[in-house]
């Protein structure tokens, strides 16, 4: 408190030597000794104001809050009533009033942008150097009608320069005086050197704190994109294999490869990755169609997937910039499904066809041949000697007219009776009629009847397509072959399968064997299947086929309806 005092009065005293130096000077009644205390009085004034102003550019951050502490120390002791500081926008090349005291809200608004040619402040920024003007109500200068209307009677402006960077201006003005004294010049003058530094700084923090707060929200951003592209990215339906074309590393694959190739994403890395050069590599083809992909605009490539399952996919590529290094995109479209349903439409096109043919010549040419097969069972009774050449004749024409018989299962325009029946009884129905067949070749079957629900079917239809597989299975099977007649639920359907121990299906054939008439059989028509295939079709069932060296599996998959 002490010291408080002691500082004041100091401060007083040299207020009154200044006061009294001024009336002396000009009274002219100061001497020698009187210009060395003057002088030593003034150094003391600006030492305390320059001390006081500066420990505000020490203790603030804030620009604001700094200029209005030190404008309140100036002002203490220079009576000062107003100050302006603008700062230089780069993005517009202009001047900024961003901090201020002593004008109304709405003169700010007059003179919050200048141009380096608008007012003092512009003039002082375009010419760098600090302008000074006194006694403003009698300038003439068109330059001062600004000051004017804020009622100063002197102001001064100096450009903020900070190691040759120009920051802005701060000026002072005074609505009680007239001039200012070189001391008080020479402390604004000292202030604004030293405030252009602090400031230059405090705006460089401050930039730099806007631009982080900008790059983390950026970031945000970006992470939050990345994880909506990566969501994206794996829900894709269609497989996706981004590589680098720089490293030969994989940068990215999704679920739907994975699973198009049934392995894990750690197979994909560790073992399928490395090893992806080889002859039998799973990728080999893969990468193969990538590439040719990228210079053309669609390869098909077919591949065994990790399970042996043939794919057909239409690979489709483009290149990418993956951080500034090239890489490709590559995108499948599984074609496999596809495929098979074409062979499924041809194949069904192929029956329909031969069914229309069946139902235009079937019944015309059973007509005649029941005729022939009359005269000549009467002639057998008649003929001597001739007996054994008719019973061969009668023997043909009831195989021609089996023949006709089965064709004429494929016609499209078969009548069906659908009724609710349940598989397993119309199975153990037949079944004594299937045993009798297979003892008399020396052969076995069995069944395997599961609990099944009933179902939608024409049961003369389903009881051929049965006898139909059961034949074909004891006929592939050698003596002492064993059959099983299987039904069983799997997911929402009805499953019947037929499994013989016989030889199995040659791999040049399997596609074949749903052709009409053709068969490997000496005595076989070949319509066999066909009619099976035709059968299930009707009763919109799926026929599948696994065969190998230890036999053959036909199944049949009847979709399951309410009941």
């Amino acid at each position: 408190m002490e010291k408080k005092i002691c500082r004041r009065r100091r401060f007083d005293h040299v207020i009154c030597a200044m006061q009294c130096c001024r009336s002396g000077r000009r009274q002219g009644k100061i001497g020698l000794g009187g210009e060395l205390k003057m002088n030593t009085d003034e150094n003391s004034f600006k030492l305390l104001v320059l001390s006081e102003a500066g420990q505000e550019l020490i203790l603030n951050e804030d620009p604001k809050k700094l200029l209005d502490n030190v404008f309140s120390k100036l002002s203490a002791h220079l009576d000062l009533d107003v100050y302006l500081n603008y700062i230089f926008d780069e993005e517009t090349q202009r001047l900024h009033l961003m901090n201020y005291h002593g004008i109304s809200l709405q003169e700010y608004c007059a003179v919050e942008w200048l141009g380096f040619d608008d007012a003092i402040c512009g003039e002082a920024a375009r010419r760098r150097s600090r302008i000074i003007v006194e006694d403003v109500e009698s300038s003439c200068d068109p330059r001062v009608g600004l000051i004017k209307g804020f009622g100063l009677q002197s102001y001064v402006s100096h450009p903020l320069i900070s190691y040759g960077k120009f920051v802005g201006t701060l000026s002072f003005g005074s609505r009680k005086r007239s001039s200012f004294s070189s001391l008080e010049l020479d402390i604004m003058q000292t202030i604004c050197s030293q405030v252009s530094i602090v400031l230059d700084r405090i705006l460089l923090i401050s930039a730099l704190k806007r631009k982080n707060r900008e790059l983390a929200q950026k970031n945000k951003e970006l992470r939050h994109s990345e994880k909506q592209l990566a969501a994206i990215f794996s829900v894709i339906p269609s497989p996706v294999l981004v590589v680098s074309l720089e490293t030969q590393q994989i940068i990215e694959c999704n679920d739907a490869l994975l699973s198009m190739l049934e392995i894990s994403r750690e197979e994909l890395f560790n073992q399928y990755w490395p090893e992806r050069h080889n002859a039998d590599s799973l990728l080999k083809p893969i990468l193969e169609a990538s590439l040719q992909a990228l210079y053309k605009s669609n390869i098909e490539v077919s591949f065994p997937n990790a399970s042996g399952q043939p794919k057909i996919c239409l690979c489709h590529a483009v290149y990418v910039d993956i951080n500034q290094t090239p890489g490709m995109l590559a995108v499948f479209s599984d074609l496999t499904e596809h495929k098979e349903y074409e062979k499924e439409l041809i194949r069904l096109d192929q029956l329909h066809l031969i069914g229309e043919m069946a139902a235009g010549i079937g019944h015309e040419v059973r007509n005649p041949l029941t005729t022939v097969r009359g005269f000549l069972q009467l002639m057998s009774k008649t003929e001597d000697g001739k007996q054994r050449y008719l019973e061969v004749m009668i023997e043909e024409l009831d195989r021609a007219n089996s023949i006709i018989s089965e064709f004429l299962g494929l016609a499209k325009n078969q009548r069906i009776d659908m009724e609710y029946d349940v598989l397993n009884v119309l199975i153990e129905k037949i079944l004594p009629l299937i045993q009798a067949d297979a003892t008399v070749s020396g052969k076995t079957v069995t069944t395997e009847l599961g609990p099944i629900p009933p179902m939608l079917m024409d049961e003369r239809l389903i009881r051929q397509l049965i006898l139909n597989m059961v034949r074909n299975g004891l006929e592939a099977m050698p003596s002492e072959g064993h059959l099983i007649i299987r039904t069983y639920m799997e997911e929402d359907s009805i499953v019947l399968s037929v499994e013989d121990n016989g030889k199995g299906i040659p791999s040049d054939q399997i596609e074949h064997i749903w052709k009409p008439f053709y068969t490997t059989k000496e005595s076989g028509s070949g319509l066999g299947l066909a009619v099976c295939f035709n059968v299930a079709d009707k009763h919109g069932a799926k026929i599948d086929v696994v065969t190998g060296p230890a036999g053959t599996t036909f199944s049949v998959k009847f979709k399951r309806l309410p009941a």
